[in-house]
């Protein structure tokens, strides 16, 4: 029962660590009696893509487009605490940049130096 316990938290907290997912399923649209080729729609830019295609929103989420479905989820996963530190994610890389608590200004971390290896 320990085991079971343990491999419970563990895939949870691998969970949590991946980042968030979200789904969004196509709308069926008929035009003059015709079913038409499903398209997603991008829930923050209202873009438009068609089934196939795979993107990244200004907000750092990947998504892709399915038949019947638009599948997205974040870019930047994983570890966000640093004893210390404020993370914030840097919209260019996608990836979280740590900043100390007392001076929001000054980073945790040196250029290129990653908080956990």
């Amino acid at each position: 029962m320990n085991i079971l316990f343990r491999l419970g938290v563990l895939c949870i907290a691998v969970a949590v660590c991946h980042g968030a997912c979200f789904r969004k399923l196509n709308e069926v649209v008929f035009k003059d009696g015709k079913l038409e080729e499903p398209v997603c729609t991008d829930v923050y830019d209202g873009s438009k893509h068609p089934v196939g295609d795979s993107w990244n929103t200004a907000h750092c989420i990947g998504c892709n487009c399915y038949t019947d479905r638009m599948e997205c989820c974040t870019r930047y996963g994983g570890v966000a605490h640093v004893q210390g530190c404020v993370a914030v994610v840097d919209k260019t890389t996608c990836k979280y940049k740590f900043y100390k608590e007392a001076n929001p200004s000054e980073p945790c971390f040196e250029e290129g130096q990653e908080p956990f290896k």
